[in-house]
């Protein structure tokens, strides 16, 4: 039996693909759900799913035409006007094509409200990263000092982990997709790998 979120997922996915067919031809070049926004709501979240329609050029017009005919045929109550079309399902999904001057329309639909999750996977993983790079990291220093003897008794080696720690949760946290990733894993390695560290120097 499918989830709330499973079923949302495949109505997305099953009304992207049936609005790009409504024009032979269209090809969608995916973008993050993160970098797509979201239709306001009161409760809960939207899942997202869409892209660009790139090298439309002079069909620009009628992509648009058919898209709103192919929804007003299914039912669908249509606002807008010009390169904004919002096409309101009613199952409660929402397509958006839009364009802004200069750049591709974009084709994104969104689900109805479902229920946030009590636990985000990207965070958590994010979090278990963090822990797990916070125990090793500063442990990690224990090996170079059992080869050499000179560096007994120095705290610098057990903070030199702290670079790559900061690189990698930098890099992930930089970039949108990864951003609730490279949060949890700075959050909880910088609690973790700052106390061992501190303990063992």
């Amino acid at each position: 039996m499918k989830s709330g979120r499973s079923e949302a997922i495949e109505g997305v996915e099953q009304r992207l693909e049936t609005t790009l067919h409504a024009y032979p031809g269209l090809h969608l070049v995916r973008i993050p759900p993160s970098q797509l926004m979201p239709p306001p709501t009161r409760e809960g979240v939207r899942i997202m799913r869409g892209g660009r329609l790139p090298g439309l050029g002079e069909l620009t017009d009628e992509v648009y035409a058919a898209v709103r005919e192919l929804w007003e045929q299914a039912g669908c109550r249509i606002e807008g006007y010009g390169r904004t079309l919002v096409v309101h399902d009613p199952a409660g999904y929402v397509i958006t094509l839009t364009q802004q001057p200069g750049d591709d329309p974009v084709l994104a639909v969104a689900s109805p409200a479902v229920p946030a999750r009590l636990i985000d996977p990207p965070l958590l993983a994010g979090l278990l990263g963090g822990l797990a790079l916070g125990c090793i990291g500063p442990c990690a220093a224990v090996g170079p000092m059992t080869l050499f003897p000179s560096m007994a008794g120095l705290a610098a080696p057990f903070w030199g982990w702290i670079p790559l720690y900061l690189l990698i949760g930098g890099g992930s946290v930089w970039r949108p997709e990864t951003r609730r990733f490279g949060t949890g894993l700075l959050a909880s390695g910088a609690l973790v790998g700052i106390t061992v560290a501190w303990f063992f120097s």
